[in-house]
C-alpha cells in the first residue's frame, strides 16, 4: 500500500510538473542553476528529516502543495526513513530543459540503501527563482 502510495504521489508530481506553459528560454546561468537546484533541494531534504511541512514545501509550487499535503508528507517521510535511512551526501549530476522547466539530477546516499539514489527535482519555468513543481527518488528499496 504505502508502495503505490509513493509511486502515486510520484506520478501526481510528474504529471504536474509537465503541465506547465510551453518551453521558455532558460533564464538563469548552469551555476545559477546549480546553486539553485542544490540549495532548495537541501531544505526538502531537511524538511524530511526533521518532520517539518513547512520547510519541506516551502519552495513548492501551487499546486504541488495542493497535491502533497500535511499527512502525505508524513507517509512520505516515514516510508523513506524505513527504506531509505538518513540522509549522508548528494553530488549534483546536471540538468536538463523540458516543457519549459528545469529538471535537476543528483545522485545522493543514504543510511539504509547500499546503493545511488537517483533525485529529480523538477523546477517550474526555468527562471531566476522557480518554485518546484515535482520531485522523485529514484532508489531499489523504495520499489519493494
Amino acid at each position: 500500500m504505502r508502495r503505490n502510495l509513493l509511486s502515486l504521489v510520484a506520478s501526481v508530481l510528474l504529471v504536474a510538473s509537465f503541465s506547465t506553459a510551453p518551453a521558455a528560454a532558460i533564464e538563469a546561468s548552469p551555476e545559477d542553476l546549480r546553486l539553485q537546484a542544490t540549495d532548495t533541494l537541501q531544505g526538502i531534504l531537511d524538511g524530511l528529516a526533521e518532520g517539518d511541512y513547512g520547510k519541506y514545501t516551502e519552495h513548492f509550487s501551487k499546486s504541488l502543495k495542493a497535491e502533497v499535503d500535511r499527512d502525505t508528507f508524513l507517509q512520505i517521510q516515514g516510508n523513506m526513513q524505513r527504506k531509505l535511512g538518513k540522509f549522508k551526501s548528494q553530488e549534483y549530476l546536471g540538468f536538463y530543459a523540458r516543457g519549459g522547466n528545469v529538471i535537476a539530477l543528483f545522485k545522493a546516499r543514504f543510511t539504509k540503501e547500499k546503493d545511488d539514489v537517483l533525485i529529480s527535482l523538477v523546477l517550474e519555468q526555468a527562471k531566476r527563482n522557480p518554485k518546484v513543481a515535482g520531485i522523485w527518488f529514484d532508489a531499489p528499496s523504495l520499489q519493494k
